[in-house]
């Protein structure tokens, strides 16, 4: 069995999972997730994308091991018109060994859409 290491063995995410619950359509929340460098090497988010709905920012500089990271999120419901859970796609610049491409981790999040 190899020791190759992947997005979901290098990044330890306090919740990978969000549940905002009930949101009034056109109502913003702004929430964050944490994670841990559990790998032996430094490693670095060269992008983190989401729908038009949600707005990105995260930890730019390498994350040595042990070392802490966030992912900030700012999530607008204007556009949206239904319950639903929208996915989080985080590329590392590190390189996964089997494949050759760049390591990515998908976290997510849901709500439940109030309609008035």
């Amino acid at each position: 069995m190899s020791n190759a290491q992947t997005g979901l063995d290098i990044m330890k995410f306090e919740y990978e999972t969000y549940n905002l619950g009930p949101i009034n359509k056109g109502e913003k929340r702004e929430f964050s997730y944490t994670f841990t460098n559990v790998g032996k090497e430094d490693i670095q988010i060269d992008l983190v994308s989401g729908c038009d709905c949600t707005t990105l920012d995260w930890t730019r500089l390498p994350i040595k091991p042990s070392g802490t990271g966030t992912i900030e999120v700012i999530f607008d419901s204007t556009e949206k018109e239904d319950s639903e859970s929208v996915d989080i796609d985080i590329y590392l610049k590190n390189i996964n060994p089997k494949t050759g491409h760049p390591i990515l981790k998908i976290i997510d999040y849901s709500f439940q859409l109030v309609k008035e």
